[in-house]
């Protein structure tokens, strides 16, 4: 009997020290993120640039407006390197003309107008050129510029068409200021 029982024994002791069968297990790992839609200036990665032309004298030795203004701004005014991650931005132009706050009589003038071009090179090829001239002083825009901006060097700034009232106008004295404003949107 006690060989029957030690038996016994072993043999329940034998099932509980074998090991269960093996099991498989799966896990999973989500990632998630996003990129929210933007425009940066580079190098610096800053939401903003700036350029400068200073003109100097304005108006000829007759008082009227001197020509090669056009020259002028395109040695001055560099083309801007911006990051935009989507394929979809959009332009908006706003050029106010240079102006004095020194009164004009008839035959005189205190503004010069003239045209602002915004040259957005695509990364596809081609270009979305923004014109505004500051006639009326409204803006352009925002204007598609249909696809994403090629890498590198992609915007280009030039004015022409500097102009008077009248082209016999005698530009009064003055300090003369006037912008071109350029937003570039990520949509």
């Amino acid at each position: 009997m006690k060989k029957i029982v030690f038996a016994a024994l072993a043999a329940s002791s034998a099932l509980i020290a074998m090991p269960a069968a093996a099991q498989t297990v799966t896990g999973t790992v989500t990632l998630t993120g996003s990129v929210a839609p933007k425009c940066s200036v580079t190098p610096g990665a800053g939401s903003t640039f700036a350029r400068s032309v200073n003109f100097n004298e304005l108006s000829q030795a007759n008082g009227t407006l001197r020509t090669g203004l056009s020259a002028d701004f395109a040695a001055a005014v560099t083309a801007v390197t911006l990051v935009c991650n989507t394929n979809t931005p959009q332009v908006t132009v706003t050029s106010l003309p240079l102006a004095t706050a020194t009164a004009a009589a008839a035959g005189y003038d205190n503004s010069i107008d003239y045209t602002a071009h915004v040259a957005v090179s695509k990364a596809g090829g081609g270009t979305t050129t923004v014109d505004d001239d500051t006639i009326p002083a409204a803006g352009t825009g925002p204007t598609a510029v249909g696809g994403a901006l090629l890498n590198g060097s992609n915007v280009a700034i030039t004015a022409d068409n500097f102009r008077t009232n009248a082209a016999t106008d005698i530009l009064v004295a003055g300090a003369y200021s006037g912008t071109i404003t350029i937003v570039i949107t990520p949509v």
